[in-house]
């Protein structure tokens, strides 16, 4: 049986007409790079484990940047289920975090704050989704927290209809350097949520 060896690089504009792909030297995903100097990738992985009961800030899931960091038109979205306690009213914080670390330590780019929560128990699917619409030295990210839950207008959201839309554009900041670091979500449902995560899924397009 044959077999073929791909190493681990950084992919140089091609020549016109051509394209390069291979194993990215950063996060080790499939990456390809268009002679427009653009890259092209499709980067996903999710959390295996429980996040357990929690009414503060938590780190659910990162994934690493590939070699070139941010690029405008990135798409990236997290998706998880949760069940929050009969007790919580408060309003959620969602925050897109980039930093080395993987924890909350890491520097927040986008705050999001859903609408406040109800004394009811309650099962969700939540929904978030974010565009880089600028990269490099003054990057611009504008984001969307989607919420579909089981109650009409309590538990999870006091909104009619059983689901909710919130979003936010961060305020410009410094991507030039962050090739090789994470982007996250960390989430606090705030005093008494008590929220259990059974799953996270998280995807960036480019």
């Amino acid at each position: 049986m044959g077999k073929i060896t791909i190493a681990e690089e950084s992919l140089s504009t091609p020549s016109a007409g051509f394209g390069r792909a291979g194993f990215d030297g950063s996060n080790k995903q499939w990456l390809q790079r268009l002679s427009t100097g653009l890259f092209a990738g499709d980067m996903f992985t999710d959390r295996v484990t429980q996040i357990a009961s929690h009414s503060a800030d938590t780190y659910y899931q990162g994934i690493q940047l590939p070699q070139f960091g941010l690029q405008a038109g990135m798409n990236l979205e997290w998706i998880f289920t949760a069940t929050k306690g009969a007790a919580g009213t408060a309003t959620p914080i969602y925050q897109l975090r980039i930093g080395p670390n993987q924890t909350v330590a890491d520097t927040s780019r986008l705050s999001i704050t859903g609408p406040a929560q109800t004394a009811a128990a309650d099962t969700a699917y939540i929904r978030c989704l974010y565009t880089v619409r600028v990269a490099g030295a003054a990057c611009v990210i504008r984001g969307l927290v989607y919420l579909q839950h089981n109650l009409a207008a309590t538990g999870f959201a006091n909104t009619p209809a059983g689901f909710s839309l919130v979003g936010g554009t961060s305020a410009a900041f410094d991507a030039s350097a962050v090739q090789g670091q994470y982007v996250g979500l960390s989430v606090n449902p705030g005093a008494s949520g008590a929220w259990v995560v059974e799953q996270v899924s998280v995807r960036v397009r480019f």
